[in-house]
């Protein structure tokens, strides 16, 4: 019989799954929930020792002999200070020492509890992964512990050896009433294991996951990264023609192989119906962050009872990241260690039958198809549509986050120019002044596209002596933040300009003359088309920045018309480009999904 702490239930289940099965326990209380559950279950051969200390250095004598992971379990306060001399020596020694230690809640810190100390960090300096499981109140509680869990006991078991700290909150009263722990649980829930492949493993472990690939629909979403060089072009391209590959770049990925497609425009044209001849079999996740529309994609696909899926996460230092909440496999390289090991392993060619569906569809919705043929009405996308259009070769480009980004990865972007943005924790702060930073070591033409809102944030990016000649901008300034109006319901809020979308009547122009500018501004589309070519002539003796002057209305209808979401029940298209219908897509979506 089991606790009832479902953190208990996780942390024993998964303990099974690591064959970590000696754990030397300390007395006390706190941590009976976990002693009793062990204690009860074959698979665990326990030890009792009283001082603390000495059952740390008692589960390193074992460590040292059985040549395996011991745990040393103790319960909450002083009682796991104790244990610093020995994680210190096995950090040392580099044993793998597996640090158990009970708790309470943290809103008893420092309110003149009993057996209340800061625990979680009491061995951070010398622990390869320190986590705390506390109580689960629901399905994401669950995932998520279970998720850190793996993640330390993965770091436990692999790699350079090392001490792992996992400290469990015990909360008498919780769940049950009157503080009453009940063991009645008879079966461990069924908690997923998160496998690591590394370079460690034999040659036979990688050929059956190579085996796995060779039978499956592989979807790369291929996050952030710098450009390519050639030779790592060539690798990607024989992994590529190995295995049936889509290898899903956003503008901000920096590769441009023949098995790359951009899949953004597909993701938010298409509903969840029309999206499942598109899911993959396998998904592989690499890099940085994206944009993250295949994500969120795949997410909502996920929901069908019909779509299953594997996801492998390729990292250099082997971390777990589960988006979609089912990760088995994580694969400890680097991205083109595992391209090229891959094309390796296999010797013939894929038929390529997955890449040929995202291509026809995106020959048909993406930039080559109706992005590129239909008009656009004057608005912040077709400003930023002909911008990308006409950045030189060799240029380098910066996005800004908001509306800047989510509209230009409808379009492509030349293969040689580098394009750069603060897509790590998305923020609009920051955007201009790690442009001007880009640009003032690049003697390349420097370009970049923000937002009013992002622009006035960061203005003080101007204030230096490094902004140079090569320097263009564009902003789009709707008077605050359009995308806000985007979202469902909106109209509801009668604050929304006022406190959400933050509308102003402000432009940019005082302040980048008074820094040396050349300004240009458009509020029409033929301003725009004459403004254009002034901005993109690279040989003037002065930086450029065109001020372009939209309505938030209307780019919210562009936006709303493409950028939302489409939900299962919605039509195919919900409108066109600024209310100009689409000629003839539905109909040819219709033939290539069919």
């Amino acid at each position: 019989m089991y606790s009832c702490l479902k953190n208990i239930q996780i942390l024993v289940a998964l303990l099974k799954k690591y064959n970590v099965k000696n754990i030397v326990i300390s007395p006390g209380t706190r941590h009976t929930p976990f002693v009793y559950s062990v204690e009860h279950d074959d698979f665990f051969k326990t030890y009792s020792i009283v001082d603390e200390r000495s059952a740390g250095f008692f589960a390193i004598g074992l460590i040292e002999e059985l040549h395996e992971p011991v745990a040393v379990v103790c319960t909450s306060g002083t009682a796991a200070a104790n244990y610093v001399s020995p994680a210190n020596e096995a950090f040392y020694q580099q044993l793998p020492l597996l640090l158990l230690t009970a708790d309470r809640n943290h809103y008893y810190m420092f309110q003149q509890e009993e057996q209340m100390i800061p625990q979680e960090g009491l061995y951070s300096q010398v622990c390869k992964k320190v986590v705390t499981l506390g109580h689960v109140r629901d399905e994401k509680d669950f995932w998520y512990y279970s998720r850190i869990c793996n993640e330390a006991l993965l770091d436990l078991t692999q790699g350079e050896q090392g001490p792992v700290h996992i400290n469990f909150i015990v909360e008498n009263g919780y769940p049950v009433p009157q503080g009453i722990i009940k063991f009645d649980v008879n079966e461990l829930p069924d908690v997923r294991k998160i496998n690591r492949l590394t370079l460690e493993d034999d040659e036979s472990t990688w050929k059956a996951w190579a085996d796995k690939l060779k039978n499956s629909k592989v979807l790369i979403v291929y996050g952030q990264y710098r450009p390519l060089t050639a030779e790592e072009n060539t690798i990607v391209e024989k992994f590529c023609e190995k295995y049936d590959v889509v290898i899903s770049n956003d503008i901000i990925s920096n590769i441009h192989t023949k098995y790359c497609i951009p899949t953004f425009a597909i993701c938010r044209t298409l509903n969840n119906s029309q999206m499942k001849a598109f899911c993959p079999d396998i998904v592989i996740t690499m890099n940085a962050n994206s944009i993250s529309e295949i994500k969120a994609k795949l997410i909502s696909l996920k929901s069908l009872p019909e779509i299953q899926f594997e996801h492998w996460h390729v990292s250099q230092k082997g971390n777990v990241s589960d988006p979609f909440k089912i990760l088995p496999d994580v694969v400890a390289c680097s991205p083109m260690t595992f391209f090229k090991k891959f094309a390796e392993l296999e010797e013939s060619e894929s038929e390529h039958t997955y890449y040929s569906t995202w291509k026809t569809m995106y020959n048909t919705i993406g930039e080559n198809g109706s992005l590129n043929n239909e008009p656009i009405e004057y608005s912040s996308m077709y400003a930023i549509q002909q911008y990308i259009k006409n950045i030189p070769a060799n240029s380098l480009l910066h996005i800004a986050n908001s509306n800047s980004i989510r509209l230009s990865a409808y379009f492509d972007v030349d293969s040689t120019v580098t394009v750069y943005g603060n897509r790590g924790s998305h923020g609009i702060d920051g955007s201009m002044s790690a442009f001007v930073g880009q640009a003032s070591v690049s003697d390349r033409p420097s370009f970049l596209v923000i937002g009013d809102l992002s622009f006035f944030y960061d203005m003080n990016a101007l204030w230096n002596h490094y902004v140079g000649n090569n320097i263009r901008i564009l902003v789009c300034n709707n008077s605050g933040g359009a995308i806000f109006h985007t979202y469902p319901n909106t109209e509801n809020v009668p604050t929304l300009d006022d406190h959400i979308a933050a509308a102003h009547k402000t432009s940019v122009k005082d302040w980048v003359v008074s820094r040396g500018f050349k300004y240009l501004s458009a509020g029409n589309k033929a301003e725009f088309d004459d403004a254009l070519p002034h901005l993109m002539n690279t040989s003037g003796n002065s930086p450029i920045l065109l001020e372009v002057f939209t309505d938030k209305e209307v780019d919210a209808e562009c936006i709303s018309t493409i950028l939302i979401p489409y939900r299962p029940e919605e039509p195919l298209i919900k409108q066109p480009f600024g209310k100009r219908m689409l000629t003839g897509v539905k109909e040819t979506i219709k033939r290539v999904i069919y």
